[in-house]
């Protein structure tokens, strides 16, 4: 009996060793250029399968060589623990690809909606995919899971409060995909002053790009606790306004066409526009030293209307003195009365 351990123990070895070799040095190659191969007559299906197997090639070769030897009658005592393991490799692989192909039908649904796909959801698949695995394969070892579930049922508590803020993170992370309040790509603010573009959404924190290609990683608990801005909830386009003020002897509905027409030339620029979008100038203060107007533009990305803005107020500056409307410093009118003067004498 030892003798036939030491020879399928032996054999084991030989197995991973070989396996592994062929299939990196091999399989690997051969797989990688059919991938390439097949992706460009566009089977999509037929070239994830490939690529799954290519991910997995040294497990695929060990793989093979252990059914061989289980189908070959070397002897008729195999050892149970050599079942075992070519059941848990079977199990693995079959289990890897079937993740594999749910991930990518998941991806083409959603990206026909989305622009991308978050890595959440990701891990939810796998984890769900290869607890199922697990049971499966206890079930042909003739494994009781039953024990197991129990110890996790007592030890679950512990565990839970031992992981509070990363489960608090993680359902945060599920409710705010769930509530579709936030999607990679989505340009948003937070209360705190963060804004950028999301990039993923894990289990554990959001990823948001600045505009100074900085990446801010964010808890997704303080994220569904704080007020945030999504500016592509509604629309892609980004409306925005610039105050102007002019001097109180200007005409107004002068300084009204004319920035009308700025503002339509420097928007003629920057296609594409949100449609039947028209600039529009409104005056809405009596200042110190001016009246103030806003002047509302559009763009089609957020970090165009930095842009936007420089040009408009360069072109608008301009126009204004070919005009002779003024733009007046901040100045304050004293008036002295003569009785306040022989006072203070």
């Amino acid at each position: 009996m030892k003798e036939l351990f030491l020879n399928y123990y032996s054999l084991l070895i030989f197995t991973l060793i070989i396996g592994g070799l062929l299939g990196y040095f091999v399989l690997k190659p051969i797989l990688g250029f059919l991938v390439k191969y097949i992706q460009k007559r566009n089977y999509n299906y037929f070239a994830l399968l490939l690529k799954s197997l290519k991910n997995i090639s040294f497990i695929i070769t060990i793989g093979l060589i252990l059914n061989l030897l289980e189908l070959l009658p070397i002897t008729t005592n195999k050892p149970d623990w050599f079942h075992k393991i070519v059941i848990s490799v079977n199990v693995f692989t079959v289990t890897y690809i079937i993740t594999e192909f749910v991930i990518f039908i998941y991806d083409r649904y959603t990206k026909a909606k989305l622009t991308k796909t978050t890595s959440l959801y990701h891990i939810l698949i796998r984890i769900l995919c290869y607890i199922t695995g697990f049971i499966i394969y206890s079930n042909l070892i003739g494994l009781e899971i039953a024990p197991i579930l129990t110890a996790l049922g007592v030890g679950g508590l512990a565990v839970a409060l031992a992981l509070q803020d990363t489960l608090g993170n993680l359902f945060s992370g599920m409710h705010i995909l769930a509530a579709k309040q936030l999607q990679p790509g989505d340009y948003i603010k937070l209360d705190s002053g963060e804004e950028g573009y999301v990039l993923d959404i894990n289990w554990r924190n959001t990823m948001i790009k600045t505009l100074l290609e900085n990446v801010v990683i964010i808890p997704n608990s303080k994220i569904s606790s704080t007020i945030t801005t999504n500016f592509f909830t509604l629309q892609k386009n980004h409306f925005f306004q610039i105050i102007v003020g002019v001097h109180y002897d200007s005409d107004l509905e002068q300084v009204e066409q004319v920035t009308l027409e700025v503002a339509r030339q420097v928007l003629s620029e920057f296609p594409p526009l949100p449609k039947l979008f028209e600039p529009s100038v409104r005056f809405f203060e009596f200042a110190d030293s001016s009246i103030n107007m806003k002047v509302w533009l559009a763009t089609d990305v957020y970090e165009n209307q930095f842009k936007i803005r420089h040009i408009f107020i360069q072109c608008l500056q301009k126009r204004f003195k070919e005009e002779g409307i003024v733009i007046p410093f901040p100045i304050r009118t004293l008036e002295i009365s003569s009785s306040s003067l022989k006072h203070q004498k």
